[in-house]
């Protein structure tokens, strides 16, 4: 069986990176991958609530690797930033304006992603890696991780260096963050992001820069996928190359949909998105309406935690919403669609080769992203017992594989 979502003693506020770092870096996920042997050992087979995204060094430029890059940022869970007068995000602002701990945690620098990713396992809301050079010392990492007041700080971190296989105690402080309203805070942070020419991604508050282009809009703030992030244009610049006009397409892991609304206005006849978190199914569903197409265009399912990838085709719930308007069965859409994308983690994009692959009809296209360049190599190797003519593309050190389904 497939555990529920790895969110040990998690409270259920949920926010974004705290003040102690620069607007600049609110920006929200981007799938990461987690490396084989460490973070969530219990990863499901959609992607978990966790967000990525390069810091700006100092001198403003950024880069794939620690040396380049001032940090990066990850975020267990995003809020609602799509309207900051209306009752819901209010409520949500109200919310997450209340007091939270900042835990500032030192590592060894080659542990901070993995220990990163594990503190978000348990109990963390945020963490942000940032190099400490000016502590003279480059083979240590300063880690800032954002707790909700109340929240067993001390337990998180030994069990997250537990899991991240650490063979020392991380020393760390604790303090208690400011208020602040999040959701005006986050607001400004959403910018239009250009994804190649003539094809924007663009927050539902802001005005598409270039109307006569391709403009996919979104409300970031419920489920990951802003375009911003390299695996997600990579992705989107995918679709741009190989959907003729009439396709059928699935996202596999949709989060705010954008890759199956970008599939339909790129000419697809059908986009399908399947994802475990309801919010990331009730993000998509918004967005879908946001770009004035029809719940019939792109149906959405919300596929539970509790089963085995072989069922999934008879156990997916259609969704209105995130609220589950019947059973639908699935098995007459394996083997059918023209193009499968999953910009998900790199372990479930290993372990759920089969199913991923599965979707795809005999000569399809399937790509999968998610992954760092230096991990191109494993991903190619299980999927190529399934996949022809595979291609890789990259991207600021991350990349997308691609293949046709073997006949």
């Amino acid at each position: 069986m497939l555990p529920a979502l790895a969110r040990a003693g998690r409270a259920p506020l949920r926010r974004l990176i705290s003040s102690f770092s620069s607007p600049r870096t609110l920006a929200p996920r981007v799938p990461h991958a987690i490396s084989s042997g460490g973070g969530c050992s219990n990863l499901p087979p959609f992607p978990l609530p966790l967000y990525a995204r390069p810091l700006p060094s100092r001198d403003g430029t950024s880069g794939p690797d620690g040396g380049a890059r001032r940090g990066m940022s990850f975020c267990a869970r995003a809020v609602d930033v799509g309207d900051a007068s209306s009752p819901s995000s209010a409520a949500a602002a109200s919310d997450l304006s209340a007091p939270y701990l900042s835990v500032r945690i030192r590592c060894r620098r080659q542990d901070a992603e993995v220990l990163s990713e594990a503190l978000l396992c348990f109990g963390a809301s945020s963490v942000t890696v940032d190099d400490i050079a000016d502590a003279g010392n480059l083979d240590e990492i300063s880690i800032t991780s954002i707790y909700v007041d109340g929240e067993d700080v001390v337990s998180s971190v030994s069990n997250a260096a537990s899991s991240a296989g650490l063979d020392y105690s991380p020393v760390y402080e604790t303090s208690v963050g400011k208020q602040c309203d999040w959701v005006a805070t986050v607001q400004e942070t959403y910018e239009s992001t250009e994804v190649a020419d003539g094809l924007w991604v663009v927050p539902k508050w802001r005005t598409p820069p270039d109307p006569q282009a391709t403009n996919i809009i979104i409300n970031p703030g419920l489920a990951f996928g802003t375009g911003e992030h390299p695996t997600t244009k990579l992705c989107l610049l995918l679709l741009r190359e190989v959907i003729k006009g009439g396709e059928h397409f699935l996202d596999y892991g949709t989060g705010t949909g954008v890759l199956g609304i970008a599939a339909l206005k790129m000419g697809a006849a059908l986009s399908t998105g399947i994802d475990i978190d309801p919010q990331a199914v009730t993000s998509a569903s918004e967005n879908l309406l946001l770009n004035g197409l029809r719940s019939d265009q792109m149906p959405v399912y919300l596929v539970p935690t509790n089963a085995q990838p072989s069922s999934f085709p008879s156990t997916i719930d259609k969704c209105e919403g995130n609220k589950p308007t019947g059973s639908v069965g699935l098995q007459s859409s394996r083997s059918s669609y023209d193009i499968v994308a999953a910009n998900i983690l790199l372990n479930p994009l290993l372990e759920l080769v089969e199913d991923i692959v599965g979707y795809a009809k005999p000569g399809g296209i399937v790509a999968v992203s998610g992954i760092l360049e230096e991990q191109v190599l494993k991903v190619e190797e299980v999927y190529s017992r399934y996949l022809d003519s595979i291609l890789v593309s990259a991207m600021d050190g991350w990349a997308c594989l691609q293949g046709t389904r073997r006949v």
